[in-house]
């Protein structure tokens, strides 16, 4: 029985995704599915990680969660298109002001969307049907939709907190290490999630949206 050596290990982790099946705005029952566990899941997280950026930076600056929301958001966009990105995205907001948790939660609608629907419309643009997406693809796809993120959440703060300009562009600054960090991450969840079968397949006798 052969194994693999450390350098071996290296490179299959950074080398290209497996491939996929995706499809811009899949509709079957399972996906959907998928997708409400993932944003329950994303919300169940959050309420660990925004107690933890309380206890970091007195919940200013998101460091944690902006980390973490890159392992279920990315993937969940990536994989399930539109489907997965509004669904994960929109549970969590839709418990918040359900709840009133915090004075941003009517505008989290449109700072989760900011991050997740770029991430799927750029996986739409860049992936091959006959390829995943190497670590560059995945690090520019996951940097653009942190920064949408940022900068929608930077604007929810002027207008709902009233927050200077100058803090509002320093969050943004500081949270974008933190985006590529969760994206790096990210990468390596993905490739385990595809060679565990977890991600969509190609649908033989389909044509995919994203190709009519």
């Amino acid at each position: 029985m052969t194994t693999a050596t450390p350098r071996a290990a290296t490179r299959s982790w950074w080398s290209v995704l497996p491939n996929w099946g995706y499809q811009i705005l899949p509709r079957d029952t399972r996906t959907i599915i998928t997708c409400v566990f993932l944003g329950l899941t994303m919300a169940v997280v959050l309420q660990i990680t925004e107690r933890l950026d309380l206890a970091l930076t007195g919940g200013s600056i998101a460091i944690v969660s902006s980390v973490v929301v890159c392992l279920i958001w990315v993937p969940s966009a990536a994989f399930y298109g539109l489907t997965g990105a509004l669904i994960t995205a929109w549970i969590n907001p839709v418990i918040s002001n359900l709840t009133a948790s915090q004075p941003m939660a009517p505008f989290l609608f449109l700072t989760n969307a900011a991050h997740t629907v770029p991430v799927a419309l750029l996986v739409w643009l860049v992936k091959s049907r006959k390829r995943g997406l190497n670590l560059a693809q995945l690090l520019v796809i996951g940097q653009v939709g942190g920064l949408a993120d940022a900068v929608v959440f930077g604007i929810g703060n002027r207008l709902i907190l009233h927050l200077p300009w100058d803090f509002i562009t320093f969050q943004i600054l500081v949270l974008q290490p933190c985006y590529l960090a969760g994206s790096v991450i990210t990468y390596g969840l993905m490739r385990r999630l595809v060679q565990a079968r977890l991600a969509p397949k190609e649908r033989a006798g389909k044509v995919r949206i994203d190709e009519v």
